[in-house]
């Protein structure tokens, strides 16, 4: 990494600190991270980001006197954190353990037990080759059943373990679901195809995606959250197929909201239903859309670069919403929430 890249860590970390991080940095440049009371994507992100940004900007930075670099991450104030940001921090959390070759040993005994027991439901601690930590306390049983973490290569795109897990909490029709197993499949391969393009710095041990699930047994709310770490939707839309239409669509709008990684997102949504002539391809995320609508009850969220895009049905009345990002997602997120 060159110095420059190094000096800009540094002063991207004391702007996150002088906006309300959580942060001591010693002399010899370790920061320990304290994470907040609430980490949520939805109502919580300006609270939330940072701490992602953060640890994914400190565990690029080598060992060096004369720059920033993570030491630590403090759980013990955290009492609430979404599925979806639990997914973006544990990736962010694997990421810094492969760059220093699985040395982080998670320190549990002031974690408030609820967030203990949701971490562990969701196989937090196998993800760390180093994690020893005793049995949960016992609590009160939770009505979320969660599906365990699962981590791939972007090579990889066997998700079968998301299925049966599925079908463990769900019931057997989970097999039956055919937008499940297209949109899972269209996420993953975009993360082969696009998320990490040739060129790109990101070494290849670093070229990952992180999937997870929820289902709620009494309000029979099913959720999936699946992530990579690459380039983003935005900066992949260029080489892709279906950029022609996606410039075709932004043709009417002022020039000034084009780029817009908002307006991107939107556009890539309207236009990948016929992103291709094949029958069998492009439909994915457009069919878990459908099947949202004939529920008639829920969503689907895209977060990528500085875009958000929300597909919602309530009460069986649609809505479109596009948001800017003050700080980025370095990578995509898609979040699929429905009502069975």
């Amino acid at each position: 990494m060159s110095e420059y890249m190094q000096k800009t860590i540094n002063q991207k970390i004391d702007k996150l600190v002088e906006g309300g991080l959580e942060a001591r940095i010693t002399e010899k440049g370790r920061v320990f991270l304290t994470l907040p009371e609430k980490m949520n994507l939805s109502t919580h992100y300006d609270e939330t980001m940072p701490y992602i940004s953060a640890i994914r900007a400190l565990s690029q930075n080598p060992r060096s006197l004369n720059y920033y670099r993570l030491a630590y991450v403090k759980f013990d104030a955290l009492r609430e954190i979404s599925s979806s940001a639990a997914l973006l921090l544990t990736s962010e959390l694997s990421r810094w353990d492969d760059s220093i070759r699985n040395r982080l040993t998670p320190q549990v005994n002031n974690w408030d037990p609820v967030i203990f027991e949701k971490f562990n439901s969701l196989g937090f601690f196998n993800l760390f080759r180093k994690a020893h930590v005793a049995p949960p306390k016992k609590i009160k049983e939770s009505d979320v059943e969660f599906v365990k973490y699962l981590k791939g290569n972007h090579e990889e795109k066997d998700y079968r373990r998301l299925k049966d897990q599925l079908h463990e909490v769900v019931g057997e029709r989970v097999k039956k679901w055919a937008f499940l197993h297209s949109g899972l499949d269209e996420a993953i391969t975009n993360v082969c195809h696009h998320a990490y393009p040739k060129g790109i710095r990101t070494l290849e041990k670093d070229q990952n995606w992180y999937l997870t699930g929820a289902f709620d047994k009494v309000t029979r709310e099913l959720k999936i959250v699946f992530c990579d770490q690459g380039v983003g939707i935005p900066k992949s839309l260029p080489t892709s197929k279906i950029w022609e239409k996606v410039l075709e669509w932004t043709s009417s709008l002022p020039s000034i909201n084009r780029s817009k990684h908002a307006v991107l997102l939107k556009a890539a949504m309207e236009v990948s239903r016929t992103s291709t002539k094949q029958s069998d391809r492009g439909k994915g995320l457009p069919d878990m859309k459908e099947f949202i609508r004939k529920r008639g009850e829920g969503y689907l969220a895209i977060m990528s670069g500085h875009g958000l895009y929300k597909f919602m049905v309530n009460n069986g009345q649609e809505a479109n919403k596009s948001d800017s990002l003050k700080l980025p997602v370095e990578g995509t997120l898609i979040i699929w929430k429905v009502q069975l």
